[in-house]
């Protein structure tokens, strides 16, 4: 760098005797000469930045992401210490139809309590209706057709044959009145279990196919879902008691539980297995879908 800088420095003496031109394209030619040498010189630099090693890699993971970290970690677990769960409905059932149709009525709304058996929604049925009205007139005439025949067939009046035809129809034309009976049951949806409508999904006028209706939730009794480390398998045992604390603007008393069903798959990924705990719920006191505490 510093022989181009006193080349360029002596450069006026000797250019001077050249054209004007010249001596603008010998300075120029002198600038260019210098920025290569100066970038040369960045070009350098940033190669050997590059080249920096890298810092040891175990330096830059945290104990706590070593398998040794974790497994410590569950050993230290104990039952005697509250554990974080969640509280859910014991069942859920979202309900649909087994025909295609369009919907007539739907009799309950979001949050209200339904029974076993209640009527939930019903489809229109008027052509459902009116074929079982047909069904029912052909069996009630052709029961008084194997009434009025019966006299005869019992005095050898009427051959076998015949009168094994006209009871035939009459067995027939009952059994078809049972299946339009089923039919327009189908026309009726109802609740499969005691439960609180959770979701609604459909009204009047609605065509249904495949769609879900109404979102049912089973809340008594309610299911206690527990993540438990796998340093635990074993001393969880079945319908074993536990306390369930909740908020206490929701109960300001434990909930008493009883293990319900203890995983039998662990996940490998957290090395912890889930428990299920059951509480009674009467009244539906206790909302589903709530965060809380248990202690074994």
């Amino acid at each position: 760098m510093s022989r181009c800088d006193d080349a360029l420095r002596a450069s006026p003496a000797w250019t001077a005797r050249l054209p004007g031109a010249s001596r603008s394209r010998v300075w120029v030619a002198g600038v260019l000469l210098r920025l290569s040498v100066a970038g040369l010189g960045l070009g350098f630099g940033v190669a050997q930045a590059q080249n920096v090693a890298p810092p040891p890699l175990a330096d830059t993971l945290s104990p706590t992401a070593l398998p040794g970290g974790a497994s410590m970690g569950h050993e230290t677990a104990s039952l005697q210490t509250p554990m974080a769960c969640l509280i859910e409905p014991f069942m859920v059932s979202e309900l649909g139809s087994p025909i295609a149709g369009v919907i007539d009525k739907i009799s309950v709304q979001r949050g209200d309590t339904v029974k076993k058996g209640d009527v939930v929604a019903t489809l229109n049925s008027k052509v459902d209706e009116a074929t079982l009205n047909v069904r029912r007139g052909e069996a009630a005439y052709l029961a008084r057709a194997v009434q009025r025949n019966s006299d005869m067939y019992q005095r050898k009046l009427l051959p076998a044959s015949d009168y094994d035809e006209i009871s035939s129809k009459s067995r027939q034309a009952a059994l078809q009145v049972e299946l339009q009976q089923a039919i327009l049951g189908e026309r009726s949806i109802r609740s499969p279990f005691d439960g609180v409508v959770a979701e609604r999904y459909a009204g009047p006028g609605d065509r249904i196919n495949d769609n879900k209706i109404v979102k049912l939730a089973q809340i008594d009794p309610l299911l206690v879902k527990v993540v438990v480390p796998e340093g635990l398998y074993g001393q969880v045992k079945m319908d074993a008691g536990a306390d369930v604390t909740v908020n206490s603007a929701i109960s300001d008393k434990p909930l008493r539980a009883t293990v319900w069903r203890i995983d039998k798959v662990m996940d490998a990924a957290s090395g912890t297995f889930v428990v299920l705990l059951k509480v009674d719920n009467k009244n539906n006191r206790i909302p589903a879908g709530i965060r809380c505490s248990v202690h074994f």
